[in-house]
């Protein structure tokens, strides 16, 4: 049999990479056609067909909320949802799909109303510890909702729910000799990875400019839109796609508070230091962090950190005994439900 599936969730690489690491799951169980709707000119606009090439691809010129939620500019935002609903609607009769996916972001919420009227099943990812406001409005309607974070906020249906840790790209394989000579690194030294989410964090840059002029006898490996390397242990790149590669292999994590950088630090078993960005929708990053607390993961406020907090902390890294991946990829307890609910596959 071969299965029609439609896909959404975009915007941040928070939305897209829990659906791609999906995706790829899939491909290892059954044979589908794959549709999917991304928002117009943001990330998975750009990383949909690059990495499924046969999808059909659909963007929708769709935008959020704005906060206050009651702001008057909704109006026209919500006629706007409507106009794509009847849109995506008519794709999905023409097309019917066997299951729907959604992993967060506004463009799901045509998406997914469209999916109700048509009685597809829907089957929804939440990767915070507060349920975003368009996976509130569709869960009522989801066959399974995969959650992330136990007791998860503004989560109605806890009878329908399923707490499967947030699905990653996981390399296949670590090669950490390999990886470390690509970036010109001496493979004694321990790396600690620097990143602020798919959209990059000048705050964390600035605060690592300090940190970096004190400390030379360890391997920084830093995302960042905006920093130059000054420094013969830095290596900067603007963005990584194989990313969760060299943290498989790092000692230490320096990060934002998103969902999916959480997920890869607690995958891979890193000390971390955590910065919520303080102005994420409903203080999510911050909530994240705090379930998160775990031995090993130091927490901190934008308004309490300084580079010699970090100095502090970094100054007790030291190299993992092994770069073994222990655990099962959150990605194959969401396959194997959605396919066991749908009769197998």
């Amino acid at each position: 049999m071969k299965y029609n599936i439609v896909v959404s969730g975009g915007g941040t690489g928070g939305h897209y990479y829990p659906a791609y690491s999906v995706i790829k799951e899939l491909e290892n169980n059954i044979d589908f056609n794959l549709t999917y709707f991304t928002i117009y000119n943001r990330l998975d606009y750009f990383k949909v067909p690059q990495d499924f090439p046969e999808a059909t691809h659909i963007p929708l010129r769709v935008k959020g909320l704005i906060r206050p939620l009651y702001s008057i500019k909704n109006i026209s935002i919500l006629l706007n949802t409507y106009k794509n609903y009847l849109k995506v609607k008519k794709i999905m009769k023409n097309n019917r799909p066997d299951f729907v996916i959604l992993t967060g972001g506004y463009v799901t919420v045509p998406v997914g109303l469209a999916a109700k009227d048509l009685k597809i099943p829907i089957f929804i990812l939440e990767q915070n510890k507060i349920m975003g406001i368009a996976n509130k409005v569709l869960s009522k309607y989801a066959k399974k909702i995969f959650l992330t974070f136990k007791n998860t906020i503004g989560n109605k249906y806890p009878e329908k729910s399923i707490i499967s840790g947030n699905p990653l790209r996981v390399p296949n394989t670590i090669n950490r000799t390999k990886l470390l000579k690509n970036l010109k690194f001496d493979d004694n030294k321990p790396l600690v990875t620097v990143f602020g989410g798919s959209l990059g964090s000048d705050f964390i840059d600035n605060l690592m400019i300090d940190v970096y002029n004190h400390i030379n006898d360890i391997n920084f490996l830093h995302i960042s839109k905006n920093l130059k390397s000054q420094w013969s242990n830095v290596r900067v790149f603007k963005y990584l796609d194989n990313l969760t590669e060299y943290l498989s292999i790092s000692d230490m994590a320096i990060s934002r508070g998103g969902a999916t950088s959480l997920s890869e630090i607690d995958f891979f078993e890193l000390p971390a230091i955590i910065i919520p960005w303080g102005n994420s929708a409903e203080n999510q990053q911050f909530l994240n962090a705090k379930s998160f607390n775990k031995e090993n993961i130091h927490i901190f406020t934008e308004n309490d950190i300084n580079s010699k907090d970090i100095i502090d902390i970094i100054s007790n890294v030291h190299k993992r005994k092994d770069y073994i991946i222990k655990k099962e990829n959150p990605s194959k307890i969401i396959t194997k439900t959605i396919l066991d609910s749908l009769g197998g596959a």
